[in-house]
Order: C-alpha cells, then sequence, then structure tokens
C-alpha cells in the first residue's frame, strides 16, 4: 500500500481545493474528455475528482496500454492524447506509450504519480527517480511537488505537447501535491493559449517550392503525419487539384487527403512506386526515415528536386538534403502555395495516369501472392483483402481500421483503404512498437462510438494486449479484433530461416490458442475461421454482437509477405 492514504483531503466536491482536483479541473478547463489509466494510491484524489469534473476514465489492464490508448487517441482525433499512471511500477510500465508517442512526434502527457518530497530516497514504496528516466525520452519532463502550482504545470504539459512539433511530454506530481490542499491564493493558474499558433513559412522560400514544381514534369506530394497534425488535407487536397500534382499519403496522414480524391495515388506501399520516376517531391512533414528508406534508393533518386516542408526547422534534412526548405505549418502553407499558383504545365494528366498505372501494379503484385497461394490454411493476405473489401462495401469511410504486427501489418497496408484522416492507425512508427492494435482500437472506439472499429492483428501482438479485450467489454467498446493466427512471430520465424537455415526456430513459435475462447471467457463474443468463406458470416455476427468480438482466423505460417523479404535484405531495421 503507498504511503499516502494518510494524507487524504476530506472537502466536500464544491470547496476541494486538493491537488487532484485542480489536476482534474484544469484538464476539463482546457478540453480535455477523456484520460486512460490504471489506478493506483499516487493518483487516487485525481481519479476521484475526474467524477465531479465529468472527465471519463477508462482504465485498462496494464499501464502500457492506457498510455498507448492515449497514443491511439491522438492518432484518432489530432487532439493531445492523455493518461495517468501512478508510481514506480505504474511509471515503468507505461513508457512504452511515452516512448513510442515521442518517437513519431504524438500529442501526448503523460501524468505521473510520484513519492511525497520527504519520502523520496528513504525507501519509500515505488520510490524512482522517474523524471531522470523520462526526460531522455519526452519533449518537456517536469515534477510538480506544490498542490497550488498543478494548474499551472497541467496547462503547459499541454501547451507543449501540442505546441511546434507535436511530442510527447511527461508531468509527474507528487503524493504531498496530489493530496495537498492549495489556499486559494496559492493556486497558480496557467496562462497560455487556447489554440496553438500556426507558424507561415518564409515567402522566398515559397515562392522557390512553388517554382520548382511549376518547372517539374512529373511532380509528386508526399504527404507524412505533420500534414495529419496541421490539419491541411483540405488544402493539400486544393492544392493537388489546383496544380495538378499526384499525392501520396503515408503514416498518420493516410486519409487526410482520400484515397478516392482524384489526384490521389493512395498509400505509399502501392503509390510509392511513382516516386523513382518523379523529377520532384514534395514531402510534407515526413522525415527522411526508414519509412521512406532514409529519402535514398529505391524509393528516392539523386537527380530528383526535393522539397520538404515542416514545421521545425530541426527535423529537415538529415539522412537526405533537401533542395528547397520550407519551415511553416503545412497548412498554412499549402494556402500559400495556392495563392501564389499561377498556371499549370500541361500534360500532368498523362503523369497522374501513369503513377495510377504503376500503383495498379503493385496492388497486382500483392494479389498474386494471394492467388497463388496453394496451402491449406487461409492466406494472411487474403484475409486482409476479404476483410478491406467487406469494411469498405458496408461502411465506405465510415469505419476505423487498425493494424498491428509484422506481417499481418504488411497485408493491411496494402489493402485498407482510407478516406477520412484518423481512420487507420497501424503500427508504422520508426519505433515499430508491436501491441498497440488493441489500446489504439480501444481509444477510436472511445472517441467515435458511432462508427465500427476493426483491428486486424498478428497473433504474436495480438497477445501483447489481449487482456485490453476485458476493458473494451468493461467499458461497451464493441471493437471487433481480426487475429491472423499463424501460431508465431512469422517474419521472425522468416529471418532465421533466411540467417541460420530451415527450421531453426527458438522462441518464435506460438501454441495454437483459441483466441476466439478467450474473447469469450472476458465476456467478449469469439468468432473461429478455418475457411476464407465463413469470414463474412462470423464479421456479420460479430457486429451484431454488439459488445467487443474477437474472430481468431487460422492463417498458413508458411506465408511471408514479399515486402517482409524486401524489408530484411534492404537493412531498414
Amino acid at each position: 500500500m503507498p504511503d499516502v492514504a494518510a494524507e487524504r483531503p476530506h472537502s466536500d466536491a464544491e470547496q476541494r481545493t486538493d491537488g487532484g482536483a485542480l489536476m482534474a479541473r484544469t484538464l476539463r478547463a482546457h478540453g480535455v474528455t477523456t484520460v486512460f489509466t490504471l489506478p493506483g494510491g499516487h493518483i487516487l484524489p485525481f481519479l476521484d475528482a475526474s467524477i465531479d469534473e465529468d472527465l471519463r476514465i477508462i482504465d485498462t489492464r496494464h499501464e502500457g496500454a492506457a498510455v498507448l490508448a492515449a497514443e491511439g487517441w491522438a492518432l484518432a482525433t489530432g487532439q493531445t492524447g492523455v493518461a495517468a499512471v501512478t508510481a514506480g511500477p505504474g511509471f515503468a510500465n507505461g513508457l512504452i506509450g511515452l516512448l513510442d508517442a515521442a518517437t513519431w512526434s504524438v500529442p501526448l502527457v503523460m501524468l505521473a504519480g510520484r513519492t511525497s518530497r520527504n519520502r523520496q530516497g528513504r525507501g519509500a514504496v515505488a520510490d524512482v527517480d522517474q523524471r531522470a528516466i523520462a526526460a531522455p525520452i519526452a519533449k518537456w519532463a517536469a515534477s510538480c511537488s506544490d498542490a497550488g502550482r498543478i494548474p499551472r504545470y497541467v496547462a503547459e504539459a499541454l501547451h507543449r505537447a501540442r505546441t511546434g512539433c507535436p511530442g510527447a511530454v511527461y508531468l509527474e506530481v507528487d503524493s504531498h501535491a496530489v493530496y495537498g490542499n492549495a489556499a486559494p491564493l496559492d493556486v497558480v493558474p496557467g496562462g497560455f493559449p487556447v489554440e496553438p499558433s500556426r507558424a507561415a513559412g518564409a515567402p522566398a522560400d515559397i515562392g522557390a517550392a512553388v517554382a520548382a514544381l511549376a518547372s517539374a514534369e512529373r511532380p509528386l506530394i508526399v504527404a507524412g503525419s505533420g500534414a495529419f497534425w496541421s490539419g491541411a488535407g483540405t488544402e493539400i487536397g486544393r492544392f493537388a487539384e489546383l496544380a495538378q500534382i499526384p499525392v501520396i499519403t503515408a503514416s498518420a496522414a493516410r486519409g487526410v487527403v482520400p484515397d478516392s480524391h482524384p489526384w490521389s495515388l493512395g498509400s505509399l506501399v502501392h503509390g510509392g512506386l511513382a516516386i523513382p520516376s518523379a523529377d520532384c517531391v514534395l514531402v510534407l512533414g515526413s522525415a527522411f526515415n526508414a519509412n521512406v528508406m532514409y529519402g535514398g534508393a529505391p524509393l528516392f533518386g539523386t537527380d530528383q528536386t526535393i522539397i520538404q516542408v515542416d514545421i521545425a526547422a530541426e527535423r529537415v534534412g538529415g539522412n537526405r538534403a533537401a533542395d528547397v526548405t520550407v519551415i511553416g505549418d503545412i497548412a498554412a502553407v499549402m494556402r500559400d502555395c495556392c495563392e501564389a499558383w499561377t498556371a499549370t504545365p500541361p500534360g500532368r494528366e498523362e503523369w497522374l495516369d501513369r503513377g495510377r498505372a504503376l500503383a495498379g501494379a503493385s496492388l497486382e503484385f500483392w494479389n498474386r501472392q494471394i492467388d497463388e497461394h496453394t496451402g491449406e490454411r487461409i492466406h494472411a493476405g487474403a484475409a486482409a483483402r476479404t476483410l478491406a473489401d467487406l469494411i469498405h462495401q458496408r461502411f465506405g469511410g465510415s469505419a476505423t481500421c487498425v493494424a498491428d504486427g509484422g506481417d499481418a501489418l504488411a497485408w493491411a497496408l496494402a489493402y485498407f483503404r482510407s478516406e477520412l484522416p484518423g481512420r487507420l492507425l497501424t503500427t508504422t512508427t520508426a519505433l515499430g512498437t508491436l501491441g498497440v492494435g488493441m489500446p489504439f482500437a480501444l481509444a477510436a472506439q472511445a472517441a467515435r462510438p458511432g462508427e465500427p472499429v476493426f483491428l486486424f492483428t498478428g497473433d504474436g501482438s495480438f497477445g501483447l494486449s489481449a487482456m485490453e479485450v476485458a476493458t473494451a467489454v468493461r467499458h461497451h467498446l464493441p471493437v471487433i479484433a481480426i487475429v491472423s493466427n499463424n501460431a508465431g512471430w512469422g517474419d521472425v520465424r522468416y529471418e532465421q530461416d533466411e540467417l541460420f537455415g530451415p527450421g531453426r526456430h527458438v522462441a518464435s513459435t506460438l501454441p495454437g490458442i483459441r483466441y476466439d475462447r478467450l474473447a469469450e471467457a472476458l465476456g467478449g463474443h469469439g468468432e473461429r475461421v478455418e475457411r476464407l468463406e465463413e469470414l463474412a458470416p462470423a464479421l456479420d455476427r460479430s457486429i451484431d454482437s454488439g459488445v467487443c468480438s474477437v474472430i481468431d482466423v487460422q492463417t498458413d505460417p508458411d506465408v511471408v509477405s514479399e515486402l517482409l523479404r524486401m524489408v530484411a535484405q534492404l537493412g531498414l531495421m
């Protein structure tokens, strides 16, 4: 039992001035509606105060899932995600979400309890120097040990997370502050803008970018995650139509320009085949990391003009220098580019047709991998393709798809469409964290209760957060998880075969667990699918059940996508 119970205040709800109440009140005043958590003694006053402040609390079965769900909330909504964890082990468990959000520049606030200052260093329960651990990870890290200063610290944490280049921030509040009461005159309010400012690009840089795009014969736009955080979809789509430039969306930007947009080439998986043929590429809000082959071959050439737009100057260049750099908010820069555009050169429709042909050839390549399969069990790609078609037919763009895993993720990236922002959440961070599927799906369902949420995941990745099915059931979040069950870590087995010879599988084989029965044991709905034609009716029954469902699809363990093979050969990890 944490040594904080003696500090618990005794105040009427309307008059509460304890730190927990100030924390909840400040979050609500700054627009936060939902907090993901797992309870512990160091944050109990905050959780109790959430009742009076009308903060929705979604408690998970593991702190890692809580912080990942907060990240998923941000990815689904574009708003800052908030998680609260207790001290010590609770903090340590939640670090994976802080690390993943920090690596992917996702606006997230991780609130943590902390041993009271007068007991630190004395062997108190859960006493760890948490800030020292979090500081190298977070965009900003701070400690608060005074109840009256909590409003200022919480307001600043939210401001820091969403201002400029978004990021994960860490704020710990020790038990003395959480349980202690602040006199009204001791309360220090925060003084930060309600909405972050939007920095405009320098006119000369805008002019250089427009000139390069106007003189190109085969220009291309690649929109990365920064385009999503900027909310720049409308401006990018308008500029693409005005300048007649094909658009590819990647990572968190999937859907900011709909796949059905007349100038969209869809995802990086398919549309990316046009990049080597482009003579000018406008990169919006994306670093030159492994997701884009470090800005080099075979995706990018050395004779291309590269224009890079980013909100933060420190994020441009790196693995590759851009020929033209524009520092500014993506939406503002695109708006200025529209205003600066004069005339579109002829021939761009032919370039669009060529890009579509390349994207179509890529899709056909993926289809052949499935159609030529002769194994007895279901091809994982066939399951992903069928699921994507069913979701598109029944819900159009008004559904959220989440993808998690190694090979399962690859097939989902190849087939899942995206018509709206925040509707395709995947394991595509530079960190490559597995197990995000259920937390992301929980958050998306909580954010949009009127829209269905589907998770396509490998069995290995699902196992990392499978107990969150109980969370979904408890909070009435009818997520439908489709598990590609090939009884192992398929991508790892492939690498072992390549490195050490066939069959030398150490720690990469999993038992044939009945995940459908696990769902039933946790209060959800379960289905087992052994033939592809069983998937559609199983999906219908799961939707009709109205509860969190798990569809256990028996997939072929010998199947590995060509994308996974190429990733291993190209040394992207």
